[in-house]
């Protein structure tokens, strides 16, 4: 049993290489002129997306867009066979409603403009993640391995990411590690009474909301009683029925995972807030110190953006922090920790990588998001931005991981925007990394 909770607590410790900024390539299929495919090609190249051109062949399935030109596909009866299995955005300047109602029978599920924009394409794929099912964590704590077994089964088929332990009193650091949306309790545990394990996690401000279902083989009304007092959402009999428990325990951890979303992420851009991110900070470091790993802190500050609010309006302004947004999403691994700090700042968590390594990955992000060009009403324009960096290897609080960071980052704006600098704790100098 213990091998599994080591599993899912090492979801923070893949290896990082200096090509990480990229997940696996992802394809998106295109049908347009090949002078069209060519930029198409280009300019999501820097996103890991690996643009191919369609053929009468071309399975859907193994797209996760498809980009179509209806002056290649007139009669959008492409769009219709490609739509079964993937979605299909049609690249085109035509907004006539008669269009779109065609459109969307046919099987489209957006409309680019052109020349397409990567941070669109983007954008539609963070459309379509969020129409699947949360990505809810499940947390069970039984001393019965052989019964905490056949429940996590049950719960990962039905899609929830589980880890079990058996013993209570790894509890606090199994959840500071996991995350759990919810947590499964068995009360009777040699170890640890489970309601006493439970009052314990609810010392915790960070899990007063934590849902717990409690399980037990005794049934007296009192213990059920005491379970809800303490805050148990749930109290279920053994031996449970495991369709009931799969049921419930996803339509609970769905929904926390939907209440949590709404208190901890910016509603602008979906990524954390200010508060979310210092929590999620204090978290890592303490894993760090435990697990002897590194990680990195990036603060980030887009350049001259109140001068973008004052040219081209505070609309055009959210424009540009959705974008840039969107490309952060899509820039990193899942286990990194992306925030918008407030206003045009965002914080970054890169886990398990050192400053030398965040450096060429931001640098990379850097490069990309300048390329990007924005259009208001006819004016374009680009957007840059500078970046601070700081370790904690070098660090043994939040704080001074910050302050290091912030330091950093004013030494960036300092030294000419548009480039990423680190913090040298050991001379208190910035060490400018890759720049323009």
């Amino acid at each position: 049993m213990n091998s599994q909770v080591k599993s899912n607590e090492s979801l923070g410790n893949e290896c990082h290489s200096d090509d990480m900024l990229t997940a696996p390539d992802r394809k998106v299929v295109v049908l347009d002129s090949d002078e069209n495919l060519e930029h198409i090609t280009h300019i999501l190249k820097e996103f890991g997306l690996v643009a191919v051109p369609y053929t009468e062949s071309f399975p859907p399935e193994t797209a996760i867009v498809a980009l179509i030109n209806p002056e290649k596909d007139p009669h959008l009866e492409i769009c219709k066979s490609l739509s079964t299995g993937c979605k299909v955005l049609l690249t085109t300047g035509e907004r006539a409603f008669e269009f779109k109602i065609k459109a969307v029978h046919m099987g489209a599920s957006g409309l680019l403009s052109l020349p397409v924009n990567a941070v669109e394409v983007l954008s539609n794929l963070e459309d379509t993640r969020k129409s699947e099912m949360p990505d809810a964590r499940v947390l069970i704590i039984d001393d019965d391995e052989l019964t905490a077994s056949v429940y996590a089964l049950a719960l990962e088929e039905c899609g929830l990411r589980v880890a079990v332990i058996d013993d209570p009193l790894r509890a606090e650091a199994t959840i500071e590690d996991f995350r759990p949306d919810l947590v499964i309790m068995d009360i009777d545990m040699p170890q640890a009474n489970g309601i006493d394990v439970a009052q314990a996690i609810r010392l915790d401000p960070a899990h007063t909301s934590l849902p717990i279902l409690f399980l037990s083989s005794i049934y007296q009304k009192d213990i059920q009683d005491l379970a809800r007092k303490i805050g148990g959402d749930d109290f279920i009999k053994k031996p449970v029925d495991v369709g009931y428990l799969v049921k419930m325990v996803r339509m609970r951890a769905v929904r926390a995972v939907e209440l949590r979303q709404i208190i901890v992420r910016d509603g602008l851009t979906g990524l954390l807030n200010h508060v979310a991110f210092k929590e999620r900070l204090t978290g890592e470091l303490n894993r760090s110190k435990r697990t002897m790993s590194t990680f990195t802190v990036a603060l980030i500050d887009l350049d001259h953006f109140k001068t973008v609010n004052d040219t081209y309006g505070h609309q055009i302004g959210d424009t540009v922090i959705q974008s840039f947004a969107t490309l952060l999403k899509n820039s990193f691994r899942n286990i990194d920790i992306i925030a918008r700090y407030g206003g045009e700042e965002f914080a970054i968590i890169l886990v398990d990588a050192t400053p030398e390594q965040s450096e060429k990955i931001i640098d990379r992000i850097r490069s990309a998001f300048e390329r990007i060009e924005f259009n208001a009403s006819g004016r374009k324009f680009n957007v840059t931005f500078s970046c601070g960096l700081a370790g904690s290897e070098d660090n043994t609080s939040e704080e001074g991981l910050l302050t290091e960071a912030d330091i950093a980052l004013y030494q960036a704006k300092s030294y000419g925007r548009n480039c990423v600098r680190k913090q040298c704790r050991a001379t208190g100098d910035g060490l400018t990394t890759t720049a323009p």
